[in-house]
C-alpha cells in the first residue's frame, strides 16, 4: 500500500477501527447544528502539498494554483488542489449543500465548516500473470480520509466526523489456457480519477453536515416503500438507507429507487421488520465503505 500524508503504521491502526464507526451518520438523538446557514472555512492537508509528489517519485512535476507542467497523474491534480487550499473540494461541498434545500452557504455566518485531508493513497494493484491454466482478476484504487469540523462563532466545535472514501481506478482481467492468453485492463486519466474522488468526499461531507442541520427522516409512505425528506444529489439512485422506527426497536434497509430535487423514494432491500417504519422514522445513509451496506439482506428465521 502506498500511503501519502501519514505514516503507514498510523493508517493501519486507523484501518483497525470499525468502518461503521468512522462513517456513522447522526442518529435521531444526536445534537443538531442549530442553524440552516453555514460558511465554508479553511481546508488543509496533513502534510505539505509537495509531499505527495515526492512520495510518488514524480520529481519533474511543476504545480502552482494556475499551471500544471507534467504528466497528468492523479497526484498532480491533488497537489494542485492542495496548493489552491482545496478550492475545488470546498466548492463541491458548497454546491452539494445548496442543492440539498436544507442548508445555505453564506460567508461570515456563525457556523464555519473546516476540513483536513489526513491521508490519501492507493490500495490494491494490477496483479501478476495468471496461472498456466486459469484466470486472474485484480483491481486497484484510491482512498482518502477527510476530517470535517463545524464550529460556532465562539470557536466551539459543535460537530465533527471522519469520512473515508474509496474509488476503483483500474481493473485487470487475465485468462490463460494451454494455447493462448487473454488480458484486458481498464483505466482513466489522472484528472478524472481525482475529480471522482473529491466529488465522493464532497457529497459524503455534505450529507454529514446537512443531516446535522435537518436529520434524514421518512416523510410519507411506510412499510416496504418510503419517501425521504432529501433528494439528489445527497440521495441518488442506488443509495442504501437504513430506517429506524420512532421507538428505536425496528430497523430495515432500503434502496433509493428515484430521487427528485427535494425528496427521494426508497424500497425495502432484503429482510427487516418494516411494520413500524413510517412517517417520522429516522434514517441514515450507509456509505459504500460501511460494512453494514454490504451485510446480509435477510433476517435469520428459526425453523420449526
Amino acid at each position: 500500500m502506498n500511503v501519502i500524508g501519514g505514516a503507514a503504521r498510523r493508517w493501519l491502526l486507523l484501518a483497525a477501527v470499525p468502518m461503521a464507526v468512522l462513517l456513522a451518520a447522526p442518529s435521531a438523538g444526536a445534537q443538531t447544528i442549530p442553524s440552516s446557514t453555514v460558511s465554508i472555512g479553511a481546508f488543509s492537508s496533513e502534510g505539505t502539498c509537495s509531499l505527495i509528489r515526492r512520495s510518488a517519485g514524480s520529481s519533474a512535476l511543476v504545480v502552482t494554483s494556475d499551471v500544471i507542467a507534467a504528466a497528468a497523474r492523479w497526484e498532480t491534480w491533488f497537489e494542485r488542489d492542495c496548493v489552491d487550499n482545496f478550492a475545488t473540494l470546498r466548492r463541491s461541498i458548497e454546491a452539494a449543500l445548496a442543492a440539498s434545500g436544507k442548508v445555505s452557504v453564506a460567508p461570515g455566518s456563525g457556523y464555519v465548516v473546516s476540513g483536513r485531508v489526513s491521508d490519501i493513497g492507493t490500495f490494491g494493484g494490477p496483479g501478476g500473470a495468471p496461472p498456466a491454466e486459469g484466470y486472474l482478476v485484480a483491481s486497484g484504487g484510491l482512498f482518502a480520509n477527510l476530517d470535517i469540523v463545524v464550529r460556532d462563532r465562539a470557536g466551539r466545535t459543535v460537530f465533527g466526523t471522519l469520512i473515508t472514501k474509496r474509488i476503483e481506478t483500474a481493473s485487470t482481467v487475465a485468462v490463460s489456457d494451454k494455447t493462448s492468453q487473454f488480458s484486458t485492463r481498464g483505466g482513466r486519466s489522472g484528472q478524472a480519477l481525482y475529480t471522482e474522488l473529491q466529488h465522493a468526499l464532497a457529497l459524503a461531507a455534505a450529507r454529514q453536515i446537512a443531516f446535522q442541520v435537518a436529520p434524514l427522516k421518512v416523510v410519507a409512505g411506510g412499510g416496504d416503500k418510503i419517501q425521504l425528506n432529501y433528494g439528489a444529489p445527497l440521495l441518488a439512485f442506488g443509495t442504501i438507507i437504513q430506517a429506524t422506527s420512532p421507538d428505536g426497536f425496528n430497523s430495515a434497509r432500503y434502496t433509493v429507487v428515484s430521487a427528485g430535487p427535494s425528496t427521494a423514494v426508497a424500497k425495502v432491500d432484503g429482510g427487516g421488520n418494516t411494520s413500524q417504519i413510517g412517517v417520522g422514522s429516522s434514517a441514515v445513509v450507509l456509505e459504500p465503505e460501511d460494512p453494514a451496506s454490504n451485510g446480509r439482506r435477510f433476517d435469520r428465521v428459526d425453523l420449526p
